[in-house]
């Protein structure tokens, strides 16, 4: 994927494009673990199915607090692992809770390589 462009399924981003484009676009960013589920699942059938699972336990986790996970664990993580790469396998929009309104919220959800 280029600089600037919609991400679409099947492109490669790595971790540190996805944080920029993130922070660019003030869009939701889910990073998978498990291919099965990454593909086969919605990111609402996801969060209810793990609602009772702590965050670092589940096969996803939204990008940033995956970024601050990992640092917390490994310091300098994005410096190491800023170029590891994901596989877009959705992008959409769904209704999220902004405060506590229900709005339409971009998304984007990945598989870590």
């Amino acid at each position: 994927m280029h600089p600037g462009q919609d991400p679409i399924p099947g492109d490669t981003i790595d971790l540190a494009g996805l944080k920029a484009m993130k922070e660019r676009d003030e869009i939701e960013v889910w990073v998978y673990f498990d291919e099965d589920l990454a593909r086969g699942s919605s990111i609402e059938a996801d969060l209810q199915a793990f609602e009772f699972v702590a965050e670092p336990a589940r096969p996803f986790l939204e990008l940033r607090r995956f970024l601050q996970y990992m640092e917390s664990m490994e310091p300098g993580f994005m410096e190491r692992y800023g170029g590891r790469k994901t596989e877009v396998v959705g992008v959409g929009e769904r209704e999220a809770y902004c405060a506590c309104v229900l709005c339409p919220q971009a998304y984007v959800k990945v598989l870590l390589r």
